[in-house]
């Protein structure tokens, strides 16, 4: 069974790839921007998330 947070950070991490590669095909964003976009949705977002519900659980 998959836990919370690895469904959270799957979740994430598709979108980013799937923003990251809409925004290359649709628009004209530079290679850093696209970047940006792939890590703070794959990376920084899915941590805020399981931060907050984690503390959630907890109270």
């Amino acid at each position: 069974m998959v836990s919370r947070e690895n469904a959270v950070i799957l979740l994430f991490m598709a979108v980013g790839l799937a923003l990251a590669y809409g925004g290359r095909v649709a628009t004209s964003l530079s290679d850093t921007v696209l970047i940006g976009v792939l890590l703070f949705v794959g990376v920084v977002a899915p941590q805020l998330v399981n931060g907050y519900l984690d503390a959630e659980d907890a109270a």
